[in-house]
């Protein structure tokens, strides 16, 4: 079973949210079994037929942003962990659409038991996170025994640990390919190959889907993974020349 998690903090998260639900059967079809774990810090639930359940949540206070992000998802890593019965997890956010319908099918084919996480792994070292995988990723259920070690309060969730082909073998699955961060790529082009977008700040990509108002054209595969090789090398150049002489 497949657990989506939506976490909101504001109106604008929750009505992002609401959205996504209100149109899930134009988004998703999916076969196998799903439910939701909606995490409220309003008191103002979801409304979905969908399978799910809801827990409240509240900032603890004195903690700067990034605390607050990492002590937030430590605590639904755990309750996952302990409380819910999955085989793996997606920590979805407001800026988060899927794109073909066939998104989470196809994602789920990829992984297996031995996987710890799968998602948009970070080439370069923006946002201080060369090899990371960025924190909208499928986790395993227990992904916070493997994480706990290594965890540190003081920084976002998603930089905690490095993921490399020739440490972690086939313990992560990279879905660069597949899944598109605006926020790191700069723009999106959408393609054929294209299941997730992150980083969409309004509505148009939710109404190019389900209404048909074309505002992001289809570009080649091939025109996306240029471009996203040139993001990298022209991010990697910059910060050579920029290191300090020793």
């Amino acid at each position: 079973m497949l657990l989506f998690v939506m976490s909101y903090h504001t109106e604008k998260e929750r009505t992002r949210f609401q959205s996504i639900l209100d149109h899930w059967d134009d988004l998703v079809e999916m076969e196998r079994p799903f439910q939701f774990l909606f995490i409220d810090s309003l008191g103002s639930p979801l409304r979905t037929s969908l399978p799910h359940h809801s827990i409240p949540y509240l900032d603890p206070a004195g903690l700067s942003r990034g605390e607050l992000i990492s002590a937030e998802w430590a605590y639904v890593a755990r309750y996952i962990s302990e409380q819910v019965d999955c085989d793996c997890w997606f920590w979805w956010e407001g800026d988060v659409l899927p794109v073909r319908k066939d998104c989470f099918e196809f994602f789920m084919k990829l992984w297996n038991p031995e996987r710890l996480i799968m998602g948009y792994h970070i080439k370069d070292n923006r946002w201080q996170m060369r090899n990371m995988i960025n924190g909208v990723a499928f986790y395993a259920k227990d992904f916070w025994s493997f994480l706990k070690p290594h965890f540190n309060p003081a920084i976002t969730f998603d930089r905690q640990r490095a993921f490399t082909k020739k440490k972690d073998g086939e313990r992560f699955v990279e879905l660069n390919r597949w899944y598109a961060l605006c926020q790191h790529e700069g723009t999106l082009l959408l393609t054929p190959s294209l299941r997730l977008v992150h980083g969409i700040k309004d509505d148009s990509l939710l109404r190019q889907i389900v209404e048909g108002v074309e505002t992001y054209p289809l570009q080649y595969d091939a025109t996306r993974a240029v471009w996203c090789s040139l993001k990298v090398a022209a991010a990697l150049l910059l910060r050579r020349n920029h290191q300090p002489e020793t």
